[in-house]
């Protein structure tokens, strides 16, 4: 599957390579839970509403399901008790055991994340971030009742785009290039200064038309920053969304992905090394939004799953001149699979 269409990604590929995947949920977010994985075996019924249930489902490898009573934590229990607990929208986890690796935790409530657009590295986003037990809030352009499924399966609260850039700590714009030019001018004119933007688009003429400022040299992500008034930060442009759902694995795993990261200021940038470093993915720092032509469609480093040695040999090897050749491979290669 290409990394830049639209279509929304609505259920989890049967083929996962997992035998495994426990979730604590509460009970009254079961119909919830159990519209997004169809392969739940069990829930049981009986316990009431707010307990926490141990729910296995099934999957490749044959049939694994255990349902219990609730096993609150010791933590989880004193606070729910102390009136401070705020329980996950869905239930969370990571079947690679890459739970929490950033400066968040599903433990003290995640973060909120705003998300504009929702298709395919939206979606992704949408289901891992949930999953982390981030509060996510998803908004596209034809409004938040186009997006009662995807938020009904993930957990995340659709929202109008206004609502989402507003939604909290962080906030990714993932829409096509051509997108852009047609968000409000003031959409983040209210928003806090500390805010993270996170631009995960991509440039590719054959289907956001020519833009005489790209064409002319620009960085993209740069192009955006000035479209919108406000820094970004490149991340999740260069893998493929079926990577981005599937392939995280645990800090120190051998040959893990890793993700380059580049955008101003060095904080916002660092927020985000924790973000992809929590999904999974080895976070590679590519310096300022101005070297993020790098990562660009078409590079060595552009969708090709490297690890973290590979990647900053493959940023290195990218050159500046090479832009025009590189966007037109990419540009090629989209046609070709358009054309299929």
């Amino acid at each position: 599957m290409h990394p830049v269409g639209h279509a929304q990604f609505l259920e989890r590929p049967q083929d996962a390579q997992i035998t495994r995947e426990t979730h604590y949920l509460r009970v009254d977010a079961a119909k919830a839970v159990e519209r997004e994985h169809s392969s739940i075996v069990a829930l049981n019924r009986g316990h009431a509403p707010g307990a926490s249930v141990k729910v296995s489902w099934r999957c490749r490898g044959g049939v694994k399901h255990l349902v219990q009573p609730g096993r609150r934590s010791r933590r989880r229990r004193s606070r729910r008790e102390s009136g401070t607990h705020r329980a996950p929208l869905v239930g969370v986890g990571h079947r690679t055991g890459a739970r929490s690796h950033g400066n968040r935790s599903q433990e003290d409530g995640g973060m909120k994340i705003g998300i504009i657009g929702a298709g395919m590295i939206g979606g992704t986003l949408a289901r891992r971030w949930t999953r982390l037990g981030h509060e996510v809030f998803i908004a596209n352009s034809r409004g938040p009742e186009t997006l009662g499924e995807l938020a009904a399966e993930t957990g995340a609260k659709a929202v109008t785009r206004a609502e989402a850039a507003r939604a909290g700590e962080v906030v990714v714009l993932t829409i096509p290039q051509k997108a852009v030019l047609d968000l409000p001018r003031d959409l983040f004119a209210n928003v806090p200064k500390d805010v993270v933007v996170i631009d995960t688009g991509n440039y590719y003429p054959i289907r956001d038309g020519q833009l005489a400022e790209l064409d002319g040299g620009m960085v993209e992500s740069e192009w955006v920053a000035s479209r919108i008034g406000r820094p970004v930060v490149k991340a999740f442009n260069n893998i493929y969304f079926k990577s981005l759902l599937e392939k995280g694995t645990a800090k120190g795993t051998p040959g893990r992905i890793a993700l380059p990261v580049a955008g101003d200021p060095p904080e916002a940038r660092a927020k985000v090394l924790r973000l992809v470093d929590e999904l999974g993915f080895e976070p590679v720092d590519a310096g300022s939004l101005s070297d993020s032509w790098r990562q660009q469609p078409g590079t060595p480093a552009y969708t090709q799953d490297l690890d973290e040695a590979r990647l900053k040999q493959a940023l290195a090897q990218a050159e500046r001149h090479r832009i025009p050749e590189y966007r037109n491979a990419a540009n090629d290669s989209l046609k070709k699979y358009l054309a299929t």
